[in-house]
């Protein structure tokens, strides 16, 4: 976060939940394998309830610690959070934590780094004790602090002490509230946008993050044959979870879409 003058730092960390945004996350350590090596010097963290129920290991904190100032919002989302998209550009070198301050046994790591080669998936590493995983982990609502060490020549350890950020979930909407929705109204738009070959269209209603901003124009095409039955989804839609800076379309089967508010618009962020 940049200072802008201690009022203003001050009315931020208000709107942005229970969190010290005057007392920035630090962190040390570093990761080193496959001829990689991670140094961290910044940690932020995001607390997540699990209310869509749609994350692997339920209520969780996430941690980034990385090499770069990051800001909170490249943490929020479910499955691939914005800081993937930004790890695999570049623009950020690190870990992503998830785990329950609860449960002290689970761990599970995101290794953040550009791919060796295209379309490569970030590495994964799943830490499990029954005797406990950290060296040290405490918690409260607005802060949240851990050491992990395997030993003097470990080749992944590292401390840290984060602001807990939250993306308090604003309305649970359901049948008809979820169908007449700005979010579902927004899915529909992109989608009969994509319908028509409209990507400039599609585009205007999607996040910066949108993967479609990856799309090659030519293969709007193609991804208009698809439309059809995306509409037909989106108004089958039973169920947001609108939350303050995201919200969650429940598609059932274990489909979602995703959205981001950006500048006061809700916008497709898949």
């Amino acid at each position: 976060m940049r200072r802008l003058g201690a009022a203003l730092a001050l009315a931020v960390a208000v709107c942005a939940g229970p969190a010290f945004a005057l007392d920035p996350g630090t962190a040390s350590g570093h990761y080193t394998r496959d001829g990689v090596r991670l140094n961290f010097a910044h940690a932020v963290a995001l607390s997540q309830d699990n209310t869509e129920g749609l994350l692997d290991h339920g209520p969780q904190v996430r941690v980034l610690l990385s090499t770069e100032d990051v800001p909170i919002d490249a943490l929020y989302g479910l499955v691939f959070p914005p800081v993937r998209a930004m790890a695999s550009k570049g623009k950020v070198h690190g870990v992503l934590l998830e785990f329950d301050p609860a449960d002290k046994t689970q761990l599970h790591v995101t290794v953040l780094m550009p791919p060796k080669e295209p379309g490569e998936f970030a590495p994964n590493i799943s830490l499990s004790a029954s005797s406990g995983v950290w060296k040290q982990l405490t918690s409260s609502a607005t802060r949240i602090g851990g050491a992990y060490d395997a030993g003097s020549d470990a080749d992944f350890a590292f401390t840290f002490s984060a602001p807990v950020f939250t993306d308090p979930v604003q309305a649970d909407l359901k049948g008809p509230a979820a169908q007449a929705s700005d979010q579902v109204k927004v899915l529909l738009v992109r989608a009969q946008a994509i319908a028509k070959g409209d990507l400039a269209g599609a585009l205007a209603v999607s996040s910066k993050g949108s993967g479609l901003h990856e799309v090659p124009p030519g293969m709007i095409k193609e991804a208009a044959k698809q439309a059809p039955e995306m509409i037909k989804q989106i108004k089958a839609i039973k169920r947001v979870v609108v939350r303050r800076e995201t919200a969650v379309a429940l598609m059932g089967q274990g489909s979602w879409s995703s959205l981001v508010m950006e500048d006061g618009v809700w916008k497709v962020a898949d």
